[in-house]
């Protein structure tokens, strides 16, 4: 299926290497530290999964080279290479597979964020929390939900990341692939309003007055491939105090139909 991802000649094992591989470019920096030390074993051991089932997918996919790249990424990952060294090997590997088969992971239209609720609460929630914050205490999982309502855990997560996850699922974590069980559209919709639980109501209504002063915006398809640390980046050079540009980002992922947004905002 995923449509949205693949043109008509992409192998689906193409489309989740990519996203694979972008995990490890995302999070590896949180699996081990600037000197080379373990900070999450946990985190560790999903960087090798992810890049050692990459490489097995380019493998499938007929393209061996990119599918040795990801091999010896793998080997440097196993040796704790140091995040400065793996971050770009894996975008640049990721960017490869994108244009060899051609990949563009974007939404089609513009998110709807009620419906994107309405979708998390049927699908997402009994993991991660009805607000965000997973509950588990009844639950046996082998790895703990992402709490999407820690603004720490969501810094480097896109929609096209959550997209990704729901669609293929995420190996070695307690994560399940919904592809083919919930419509694409219906799973980005879920994807932008995950990251809402981030974001306090009183915040976005602060930031809506605020962003009236910004001469540009980010506008959909840029905010599916930003992370809220990218967008603080942008924002830096910005004469915004720190708590500003918290509300300002809190106001921009909110502009799709939010029910908890204020009404200025919708």
């Amino acid at each position: 299926m995923w449509l949205v991802l693949l043109l008509a000649a992409a192998p689906l094992e193409a489309a989740r290497a990519y996203s694979l591989l972008s995990y490890v470019a995302g999070d590896y920096a949180m699996a081990v530290g600037p000197s080379g030390e373990v900070l999450s074993p946990q985190e560790f051991d999903e960087q090798r999964v992810f890049a050692a089932d990459a490489a097995r997918d380019l493998s499938a996919s007929g393209a061996t080279d990119l599918a040795a790249e990801s091999e010896r990424l793998g080997a440097r990952i196993a040796v704790r290479a140091l995040p400065r060294e793996v971050v770009p090997a894996a975008h640049g590997l990721a960017e490869r597979i994108a244009q060899r088969f051609q990949l563009a992971m974007l939404p089609r239209r513009a998110p709807d964020l009620r419906r994107g609720r309405a979708v998390y609460r049927q699908a997402c929630a009994a993991c991660h929390g009805a607000d965000g914050t997973p509950r588990t205490e009844h639950l046996e999982l082998p790895t703990r939900p992402l709490a999407f309502s820690s603004a720490q855990e969501i810094a480097r997560l896109t929609p096209q990341r959550i997209f990704a996850a729901v669609n293929f699922g995420v190996p070695g974590t307690a994560m399940p692939s919904f592809g083919g069980a919930i419509d694409e559209d219906a799973i980005w919709d879920a994807a932008f309003a995950a990251l809402l639980f981030g974001h306090p109501p009183a915040a976005r209504a602060r930031g809506e007055e605020l962003l009236r002063k910004l001469p540009r915006r980010p506008d959909w398809l840029q905010l599916a491939v930003h992370t809220d640390d990218q967008l603080r980046v942008a924002l830096s050079h910005s004469p915004f105090s720190g708590e500003d540009r918290e509300a300002v980002i809190a106001a921009i992922r909110s502009r799709f139909g939010d029910p908890a947004a204020p009404e200025a905002a919708r």
